[in-house]
């Protein structure tokens, strides 16, 4: 068979096609010329027939512009290559594989109008490779299949809508079975009314004696206020000189001795001695600091205080020369701590099992969890007042939320985010990794400045917006906002929480950790931070199509067009000279589409393209309301250079809730709005409500007992090693410790609980740790560890729910699989910085 019959076979309406079955799937491209080499061979008669076998759309293709011409010139305008012979052709195309290829979206010929050249005449039922194979007893398109698939499919709903309604019917058996638990203990036991009384402490070792009515039945707890120093000297030698005096607290047990059955109070417990301040003035006008002592029940003191007529006494006194007054809180009754803490991480595993599993919107997840850590405390007669719940909810963070909500909804009426939006894709040029990065280097300059739950508040909505703009999927971008965001908080003492809580400790500050120390020490640890993020972002999203919400239609367009000119390539057979010249035209437009293609990928395809996006973004999203932007741009530079003043810790008059309450209340007279109730109704308030819930979750956490096992687990292990290697335990433990736990829980109680065991282990002599080492593992480390889950920091939740409000769900496993690999690596990348500054070269 000469080549003009091969061609012909291969011709869709030559009655030779029933000879020759053209296996398209596995046609190797053998022997395929480079493009550069095809203009200089001469278009032939033979290379001509094999370019009037290819379908009509790649005939016609300007690329092949020099057969359609040669074509021309030899045969005319109508021979052999018509449109309408090939349309006559190809409509004995297997209409069952071209419906079964355009229904599927991941088809590699979906859409194309070169399918399947395989169909032999007379078999309807031919499929290729790609096809189902169906019953030799009941055709693939017969009415019995139809049937039978139909009755399949409504078997399947059916199923699944009976599945639907079991698992409603077991999640609310489930949550009646937790009401009704709820209900019983907090009707039957009442609220926990603390002994609080206020005591002249006279000078001299007498002192003041003051009984306790109410005896302790287990664990107890005394909390007192005084001008006390914030350091523990339980440790401190005794011969050592010290400059200032002590409180004491000694716990007293009356007991029976002799035939008379005098009484006599007997010392069973340890003193407990506070370190005073040194001058009498201080003691006199210092504000109170508030410190608290547990006392574990042993079974001597539970036989003592079982007896009937026992007493028990607090024996206060001071060996300074001047009176003091002292504010006490007397606990009767604490939970246990090991029992509290497993009653603790039971409770933490409900809500972050409740949150990965999505059964319920986390907000109402945070109320079922606060109630039954309620209802725990309850259980061991430690029921919480409404007072203590109130102040738990942390009133002002609440109300700095609430007050910047207002203020970016009212900035948004203006159209600046969209406006910063176009500006940012201007300064990246349209490219994605640029854009991004300049995002997140961004929010990390500014949240080093501001707190990072205002930067969340400022950037989430311009990266939503420039996301849109570019068509890409948003929910990466916010999470690559909210890491740097928190990353950024750890550079200054007032860019976080966390770092506002170290820095403003009176122990601390008088170590001279200052401003400038504190920027100088972890800036280093913050650029490997915002680098390893970086990389890891890239690392992560290396197939660019991950960051895409949908693709374009342009680049699904020109997917398509490349499948069918790949399939074209198939089809042509490499066996001769002539065939391989126009398999190298294939060829050469395959690779021109693939290269189109990758541009597209990385953001604009061309610069024409990219100048006429830019003018049409500036014509659509410009300023709308320039008024409006002065009056609301003026009322949040007073909060921000207000958030600046209150940053330093002598200027520091007003907390920082009501700073951004005066800014709004400012706007809203300058504005004179009467649309309130519609600026209310957009406020976040399922946010807010989150936030009160989990504050007072892990209030009653605390108080069952968790962070202290988490303190004492952690000092335990630094004295475990010997004098030599404890620095370096010391950085580890309090730098993995701080960063898992704020992790799983919130990060600021962390911070607020850690500092204390900070403060407590460099104030024992005998330990000889260094304190400003030990300060900064704390702040990295709380700081990052926030990153590892979703509700490990308040931004993190405030930048998913300005997501969930524009649209975008950031679900927490996503969250989860996605930033907890790049914590671990931050914090690995930490414990290497800070062992190579402290311990090897011992910075400090």
């Amino acid at each position: 068979m000469g080549l003009r019959d091969t061609i012909r076979n291969l011709r869709p309406e030559s009655p030779g096609r029933d000879k020759c079955s053209i296996e398209l799937q596995h046609r190797s491209p053998r022997g395929a010329c480079h493009h550069n080499q095809v203009a200089a061979v001469q278009v032939t008669e033979q290379s001509l027939q094999v370019w009037r076998a290819l379908p009509a759309e790649i005939r016609h293709d300007p690329s092949m512009a020099s057969f359609q011409m040669e074509n021309e010139r030899i045969h005319g305008s109508s021979a052999g290559g018509s449109d309408d012979e090939d349309e006559e052709g190809y409509e004995e195309v297997d209409m069952k594989n071209v419906s079964r290829i355009q229904d599927e979206p991941g088809s590699s010929y979906a859409g194309s109008d070169f399918l399947d050249i395989k169909t032999r005449p007379g078999d309807e039922n031919a499929t290729d490779d790609e096809a189902t194979t169906h019953s030799d007893h009941e055709p693939a398109n017969g009415p019995g299949n139809a049937k039978s698939q139909a009755r399949r499919i409504h078997h399947k709903s059916k199923r699944s809508k009976e599945q639907r309604q079991r698992d409603k019917l077991w999640k609310r058996g489930g949550l009646l079975v937790f009401w009704l638990l709820a209900a019983v203990v907090l009707i039957s036991v009442g609220e926990k009314h603390l002994l609080e009384k206020t005591i002249d402490v006279p000078m001299g070792e007498q002192g003041k004696f003051f009984k306790l009515h109410q005896k302790p039945t287990g664990d107890f707890r005394l909390k007192i206020h005084g001008a006390f120093r914030e350091l523990s000297t339980l440790d401190a030698p005794e011969n050592e000189t010290l400059s200032f005096g002590f409180l004491t607290v000694q716990p007293q047990v009356s007991t029976y001795i002799g035939e008379n059955h005098s009484q006599v109070f007997q010392d069973i417990l340890p003193a407990w001695r506070l370190p005073l301040l040194s001058e009498e003035e201080l003691l006199q006008r210092a504000p109170a600091v508030a410190t608290n002592r547990t006392y574990l029940m042993s079974q001597e003191l539970s036989g003592i205080l079982a007896e009937k007529d026992s007493e028990f006494r607090l024996h206060i006194f001071s060996d300074v020369e001047a009176d003091l007054a002292i504010v006490l809180n007397y606990n009767p009754l604490i939970v246990n701590a090991r029992t509290g803490s497993i009653l603790a991480g039971l409770i933490l595993l409900i809500f972050y099992a409740l949150l990965v599993w999505e059964l319920f919107e986390r907000t109402f997840v945070a109320m079922i969890c606060s109630i039954l850590s309620v209802t725990a405390l309850a259980c061991f007669n430690d029921r919480p007042n409404m007072d203590e719940i109130i102040q738990w909810m942390d009133m002002e963070l609440l109300t700095l939320l609430f007050c910047m909500m207002l203020l970016i909804l009212i900035l948004t009426e203006t159209g600046v985010f969209d406006y910063l939006a176009v500006f940012c894709f201007e300064i990246s040029g349209g490219k994605i990794w640029p854009m991004i990065y300049s995002l997140c280097l961004v929010t990390c300059v500014v949240s080093s400045v501001l707190d990072n739950m205002t930067t969340v508040l400022l950037l989430t909505p311009v990266a939503i917006r420039l996301c849109e703009v570019m068509q890409l999927d948003p929910l990466p971008v916010v999470m690559g906002i909210i890491v740097h965001a928190n990353i950024g908080g750890a550079l200054t003492p007032i860019g976080d929480p966390i770092s506002i809580i170290v820095s403003t400790n009176h122990f601390i500050v008088d170590n001279d950790v200052t401003f400038p120390t504190f920027v100088a020490h972890t800036f280093p640890g913050v650029i490997l931070a915002v680098i390893q993020s970086c990389v890891y972002l890239r690392l992560f999203y290396h197939n660019i199509d991950a960051l895409r919400l949908n693709e374009p239609k342009e680049m699904s367009e020109l997917r398509r067009e490349m499948k069918v000119w790949q399939r074209a390539l198939n089809a042509v057979a490499s066996c001769s000279k002539d065939a391989q010249l126009v398999r190298g035209t294939l060829q050469s437009k395959i690779k021109q589409l693939k290269r189109t293609i990758r541009r597209l990928q990385k953001g604009v395809g061309s610069s024409e393209v990219y100048t006429n996006t830019l003018d049409e973004l500036k014509q659509k999203y410009p300023i709308k309301n320039k008024t409006l932007l002065l009056q609301s741009a003026g009322a949040l530079l007073f909060v921000i250079v207000c958030f600046f003043i209150q940053s330093v810790p002598h200027w520091r008059t007003l907390p920082l809730g009501w700073v951004a309450l005066l800014g709004v209340i400012l706007l809203l007279i300058i504005l004179n709005r009467d649309d309130m109730e519609h600026l209310m109704h957009r406020v976040e308030w399922t946010t807010l409500l989150f936030f009160a819930a989990m504050f007072v979750m892990m209030e009653c956490v605390e108080r069952l007992g968790i962070f202290s096992c988490i303190s004492e687990l952690t000092e335990h292990v630094i004295l475990s090693v010997g004098k030599s290697h404890r620095l370096a335990m010391a950085i580890f433990m309090i730098l993995w410790m701080s960063a898992l736990a704020s992790s799983i829980l919130d990060s600021i109680p962390v911070a607020a609980i850690m500092v204390k065991l900070v403060t407590s282990l460099v104030a024992k002599p005998s330990l000889g740790l260094p304190l400003q080492p030990l300060v900064w593992a704390l702040t990295l480390g709380a700081s990052m560890g926030g990153n590892g889950t979703l509700y490990g920091a308040s931004a993190n939740v405030i930048a998913a729910g300005i997501a969930e409000q524009h649209g975008y769900k950031l679900s927490f496993t996503r969250y989860l699989r996605t930033v907890f690999p790049m914590m671990l690596a931050q914090i690995t990348l930490m414990t290497v910085y800070l062992l190579v500054a402290h311990v090897v070269f011992q910075w400090h």
